[in-house]
């Protein structure tokens, strides 16, 4: 969320992964050796497969088994297609896996000033704070800010640009089940990056990319060199990443700077919005447009010169024509014209930079004790290049105070003379100053960084201990990391902003300050004394006074974590001849955050114990908090029937589960389990299917938030644009009517711009719960060697989720239920006129989701000596298909939104690898899909003119080239055939999902040197 809060009123994979694309013959579930082994630059697990039958563990179990049989659908990118796509980010893999929703933030589109291009993946849309991910298996500190104006939603999300591509061995995804063996947060999934080790050699990377407009240039070192030591029985891997990428903003791009929106056309027609082009605003400009009255209107308080023109600053400082297009019903918003570009103030992609350094070591003590350790430390900047502006408009405020109109004497000393006869003309008789609107987009470009740094550290022993007759693995390691993240800003200070427009002529006809203003008490840029401030035109600022105006915020959000994990695992006994399989241990994990505004933004105390800003923000709290959990778990594996005593009509059964008991010092003991088991009638195929009961404990932010201010808009079910909207418009449009509002004509502020709301932590909430469960199939037919196939139904089904209820979620649980007038109906207070004036909004267990949806791999792998070449090579295939069935969220009893469907969540997505691996050259194309989808599913037939899109396609290529057994190179063309993004999906929120239709055809150049 931007600081810059009340501008917002004015903004209407690869799956392949089953197969590690070029060389591995394993399927989805397959995945390297878990047991230590030598890795050399040459020849890595992730490149050669796994041999068959061969006990590995997977996510979502600590209990080793053969390949494929795994309970829950699991995905696996490795590092060859991590190599051949030329990821720069982990974000980047698994955006392309269809049952990803779009990042919660990236560095693609608007930024959180709190944490411009951090990326937090979001698992089938549940949000970000319900997919749980690992690095080897254990959790890694978060680096999500502890405040509500973070960039997502509070939780201990992991950011991903913490992890360096070039030292991943593979990234596996399990859709749920992993809460039992894992904890709280994987209610969606779990997401687990395996990290290569016992590495031997030395290997440097370098690559290089640029769009085919010669902008958004990106660049990734790396280094990475491991060495045995002991007679194999140590190595130590150490690893450095450097990346830089250039950001973008709507103005680099065509379809972007033409500006399609939905605007409300003036005269009421079939549809209630309808696309347009150019979207400009006649409220206020970058030069400044002079009212009359204290208006927004400048139809109908707009200074006009002689010949009946309306009249704006021009970038000189002197008036020009005021051009409206054609105005919208709301009568400030044009299509067309000269008024203000707001479209233009857009990130598209943040500029970051990232310094990643790690070390990992072990040492086989003997031959049933070995120790392992890791120490991190990243560094990560990342700069949004634009935003919103601080806005001076009647739409904010009244006149003269910090938002609202900005009142300019006639006699200020930057008014030409021409200029002042003129607007002088239209005001009434005796007075003396006229008002302004204006944006101050010279001043205030939005622009905002935040650098982060990362450290961790982990620690422990692992080995066997004989017991029953038998080897039982076990662990204990500790984990302690913190992030810490420093933000820079350039804010306004609202006190010298006015004082410096105040400027008149000293007795020597020099412009200044009127003389005796008081500074505000919070340093500026220069430190110095008032400056003026022309304020009439653009960029007529003078050094002095930009200093004098401006301050440097300086934000400050810190995490901790200390994690202590013991397990142990092994078989047990046998039942029919096979192993029965048991796994227990024990954690205990701490969190702790505090977010601290800086001066700046925390404001000036005053007498009576309030605060007040510095600037246009409102003041923003500092948040501290901690908790600890004690958690116990087990985990067995029961197989009655495998191939060691198989049956003539029965080939395999087993019976899986797991339980954790989760004890939360802010929430109390809870318990999430799963169960499920596969059965297989023939040999080849097998079926599968679980059933898993998760939680996802409260998170510090939501608990202990101080009840703060903000601003928020959204939509006001009672207004007339919206109340043919919900589950149940005639009861919508009833209970509207009930409180007084005819919605045939009311325009609600709400809609339009913002109001005040306040925010609350709770400390009374319990943890969400999810019942879910998945049914599926794997099939490896003999009868056609190197083909896999799995598809698997998912559904989850959350209640008592956290949420903050937004305006838009209080308002429709209220106008939207039988049982009107109920308790969401107390959160808000509207005014004699119907009009909003506060909203308290603030954290509940008031959310319910669902999910279905089926996910389903194909890999086929063939050697062409299959087929009489030899030495020639070998062709692979694979394809991940997702079809969302269902995506739904209700808060308490209001309307239901659908997304399933909608921009970033298609029904139907895929991806497709053709691979092709030889002796010299290796290549993969890769085809992306997004079908067809709505802007939104729950809106009136007749709201818009155009509803949606169509569906769309992107293809992807690599050619690679080994020079000889050191050297190779490859060549990454990204957008192929350079498809646009579908029109118009960027008026609508389809930044990120359409982003490489957005930026065009784009190149890469990577090397690599093994030695």
């Amino acid at each position: 969320m931007s600081l810059n809060l009340r501008s917002r009123a004015l903004r209407e994979v690869s799956v392949v992964a089953l197969l590690t694309v070029i060389a591995s013959p394993a399927f989805a579930q397959t995945v390297p050796p878990a047991a230590p082994e030598t890795t050399t630059a040459q020849d890595s697990p992730a490149d050669q497969g796994t041999a068959a039958g061969q006990d590995v563990v997977v996510t979502g179990s600590r209990i080793a088994r053969p390949e494929f049989e795994t309970l829950q659908p699991t995905q696996v990118v490795g590092a060859a297609q991590i190599a051949n796509r030329g990821y720069t980010n982990v974000g980047q893999v698994l955006s392309e896996i269809p049952a990803f929703g779009p990042p919660g933030n990236s560095g693609v589109g608007a930024q959180s000033s709190f944490g411009p291009a951090q990326t937090f993946v979001d698992f089938f849309g549940l949000g970000t704070q319900r997919t749980l991910v690992l690095v080897n298996g254990r959790r890694f500190v978060s680096s999500n800010t502890a405040s509500i104006f973070g960039p997502v939603q509070a939780g201990t999300q992991v950011d991903l640009n913490n992890i360096p591509t070039s030292l991943v061995e593979r990234v596996e995804t399990v859709a749920i089940g992993g809460a039992p063996i894992y904890g709280s947060d994987a209610i969606a999934g779990t997401v687990n990056i395996i990290l290569k080790r016992d590495y031997e050699g030395l290997q440097l990377q370098a690559q290089a990319g640029v769009s085919q407009k010669g902008d958004a240039p990106d660049q990734r070192l790396s280094v990475l060199a491991g060495k045995n030591f002991a007679d194999g029985r140590g190595n130590i891997t150490i690893s450095g990443e450097y990346n830089r990428v250039t950001g973008l903003t709507a103005a680099d791009r065509d379809i972007t700077a033409a500006g399609y929106f939905f605007g409300t056309p003036a005269t009421a027609g079939e549809f209630q919005r309808v696309l347009y082009p150019n979207q400009r605003y006649s409220a206020f400009t970058i030069g400044g447009v002079p009212f009359s009255t204290d208006d927004y209107l400048a139809s109908q308080s707009g200074i006009r010169n002689a010949a009946g023109q309306l009249q704006q600053f021009g970038p000189n400082g002197t008036l020009i024509p005021l051009d409206l297009g054609t105005p919208m019903r709301q009568g400030y918003i044009s299509s067309g014209g000269n008024g203000y570009n707001l479209p233009l103030q857009s990130n598209l992609l943040t500029t970051s930079e990232r310094y990643i350094a790690s070390a990992q070591a072990s040492y086989q003590f003997s031959d049933r004790i070995r120790f392992f350790g890791e120490a991190w430390y990243v560094r990560s900047k990342g700069v949004n290049l634009i935003d919103q502006p601080n806005y001076n408009t009647a739409l904010f405020d009244d006149a003269g105070r910090p938002d609202g109109n900005i009142l300019v004497s006639l006699n200020n000393p930057y008014l030409a003379a021409a200029d002042r006869a003129t607007i002088a003309a239209n005001l009434p008789a005796g007075q003396n100053q006229f008002y302004l609107g204006r944006a101050l987009a010279d001043l205030t470009t939005g622009r905002s960084e935040a650098t982060v740094e990362t450290y961790r550290f982990v620690g422990g022993f692992d080995g066997t201990v004989p017991l029953l007759g038998r080897d039982f693995k076990w662990e204990a390691s500790a984990v302690y990391g913190k992030s810490v993240t420093n933000g820079r800003n350039f804010e306004l200070i609202q006190q010298n902003f006015a004082n410096a427009i105040d400027a008149v002529r000293d007795a020597s006809g020099n412009i200044t300050c009127r003389p005796g203003v008081v500074n505000a008490t919070t340093p500026s840029i220069g430190g110095g004394a008032c400056a003026p401030l022309n304020i009439l035109g653009i960029g007529q600022a003078s050094q002095a006074a930009r200093d004098y105006i401006f301050a440097v915020a300086t934000p400050r959000s810190a995490n901790e974590q200390l994690v202590f994990n013991a397990n142990i695992n092994g078989p047990v006994f046998q039942l029919f001849g096979n192993d029965v399989s048991l796994s227990l241990g024990y954690e205990h994990r701490e969190e702790r955050t505090q977010f601290d505004p800086g001066a700046f933004y925390y404001g000036e105390p005053q007498a009576d114990g309030s605060r007040q800003q510095y600037g246009r923000t409102i003041p923003i709290d500092p948040i501290r908090g901690k908790f600890h959990t004690n958690e116990v778990f087990g985990e067995v594996v029961v197989p009655f029937v495998s191939s060691k005593n198989e049956l003539s009509w029965l080939k395999t059964l087993e019976f899986d589960g797991a339980a954790r008991y989760v004890d939360n010092s802010l929430s109390g003991g809870d318990v999430t389990w799963t169960a499920g088991g596969r059965v297989g009638f023939f040999q080849g195929l097998t079926f599968r299917g679980n059933f898993t009961r998760s939680i996802r404990s409260p998170a510090i932010t939501e608990v202990f938030n101080p009840t703060s201010r903000a601003f928020n808009l959204g939509n006001d079910p009672c207004d007339l644009r919206y109340v043919d909207s919900g589950p149940n418009p005639a009861v919508r449009r009833a209970n509207c009517v009930a409180a007084g509002i005819n919605p045939a004509t009311f325009d609600s502020n709400f809609s339009n711009f913002s109001i005040p709301v306040t925010i609350a932590g709770n400390p009374d909430l319990r943890n969400e719960k999810a019942n879910s469960w998945t049914v599926g199939a794997i099939a490896q037919p003999r009868f056609i060697p190197g083909l896999s196939v799995a598809v698997d139904w998912v559904n989850i089904k959350l209640k008592d989720a956290i949420t903050s209820l937004n305006g838009t979620d209080i308002l429709n649980a209220c106008y939207d239920s039988a049982s009107y007038p109920n308790q969401f109906c107390g959160l808000f207070n509207r005014g004699a006129d119907g009009q909003l004036t506060t909203i308290r909004q603030g954290y509940y267990n008031a959310a319910a989701y669902e999910m279905a949806g089926l996910q389903s791999t194909i890999s086929y792998r063939l050697p062409l000596s299959r087929v009489g070449l030899e030495n020639a090579g070998t062709v692979g295939l694979s394809v991940n298909y997702f079809y969302r069935d269902k995506l739904e969220t209700q808060v308490g009893t209001g309307d239901i939104n659908h997304a399933a469907g909608e921009i970033g969540y298609p029904r139907h997505s895929g991806t497709a690898n053709l691979t092709y691996e030889g002796p010299v050259f290796n290549v993969l194309f890769q085809g992306q899909y997004t079908g067809k989808v709505k802007f939104n599913l729950d809106e009136a037939p007749n709201a818009r003119n155009i509803s949606g899109v169509g569906d769309w396609m992107v293809f992807n290529t690599t050619v690679g080239v080994k020079v000889n057994e050191q050297f190779n190179l490859r060549f990454i063309v990204d957008n192929v055939f350079n498809a646009t993004a579908p029109f118009p999906a960027l008026s609508a929120g389809g930044t990120q999902p359409y982003f490489s239709g957005l930026i065009g055809r784009f190149f890469r150049v990577a090397a690599t040197a093994r030695f």
